[in-house]
């Protein structure tokens, strides 16, 4: 039994419904954002809830919930689902309305996933992914681009491309050829021996989070414009997302990147990461 909450009652996800009017549902008319729970509690919550907010904001929706009362359906919802460790997805959509896109007289709505999503298999854990660019660049000043909307198309066709080739992850660019993430998470490279945060990314918690820990343990920590010549030539590649944790990207369009091989730099972030989040550090 997995257990939702939506707008304040929890619902066996079998018998969750809703309306076929909703704008989430017709236009993707929505955002959402997704936190970790780690030892019962949420990982950072409100600085989730703040992009979630923001997110909300630039379409003009209104959350009728505070951030408080937020964390306290999110802590409801994973222990309702007896979820010590896991992911959580708070969505809220537009609503329901008429079939026209016209939001006026639109009251959102409010669901909370608990359910345990991990994109990458464990055992590639310590051994790295396997990735391909996306081919098509992603405009990246649209708003539905910038956050996290119900509407994801580059998503669901960039993880389609990189089944078909055989790989479980793409990155993504920019019209200017940037690389600005990818499917699961924050783009990191390794370049003489510092960590470099590839500019013109969305904005994400996890990902700030881990360039944050890799100051704070020493390493230098700088950002620039990342293009495919500039990781093709790193030391190491890694990314930092809420689903995945920490994972190195170890071959890009069938080139090695460095050794080939998850490097001690992102094998350190990536150990550091798991003892902070379980308070070990």
């Amino acid at each position: 039994m997995s257990l939702l909450w939506i707008n304040g009652t929890l619902t066996d996800k079998t018998e969750a419904r809703i309306s076929p009017f909703d704008h989430g549902f017709l236009y993707g008319d929505g955002v959402w954002e997704p936190l970790r729970i780690f030892e019962s509690k949420p990982f950072r919550p409100l600085d989730h809830l703040n992009h979630l907010f923001l997110a909300a904001e630039s379409l003009g929706i209104d959350i009728p919930l505070s951030r408080e009362e937020l964390v306290a359906a999110i802590e409801a919802t994973a222990k309702a689902n007896n979820r010590t460790e896991g992911y959580v997805r708070v969505i809220v959509s537009r609503g329901p309305g008429t079939i026209g896109p016209d939001p006026r007289k639109v009251v959102p709505q409010i669901i909370i996933i608990a359910e345990e999503y991990r994109p990458f298999p464990d055992e590639l854990y310590g051994h790295g992914l396997h990735a391909v660019v996306f081919p098509v660049p992603l405009d990246t000043e649209h708003p539905a681009n910038r956050v996290r909307t119900l509407g994801q198309p580059h998503v669901v066709l960039a993880k389609q491309h990189a089944l078909r080739n055989g790989c479980l992850e793409a990155i993504f660019t920019d019209r200017s050829g940037n690389l600005v993430g990818t499917t699961e998470g924050f783009f990191f490279l390794v370049k003489d021996g510092a960590v470099v945060v590839a500019g013109h990314q969305p904005q994400d918690v996890t990902g700030f989070a881990v360039a944050a820990l890799a100051g704070q343990t020493g390493l230098i920590v700088v950002e620039y414009g990342v293009k495919l010549p500039d990781l093709l030539a790193a030391e190491e590649a890694f990314i930092a997302g809420t689903a995945c944790g920490v994972i190195g990207i170890v071959r890009v369009d069938g080139t090695d990147i460095g050794t080939g091989t998850e490097g001690p730099i992102t094998r350190g972030i990536r150990e550091r990461y798991h003892a902070i989040t379980h308070g070990q550090g």
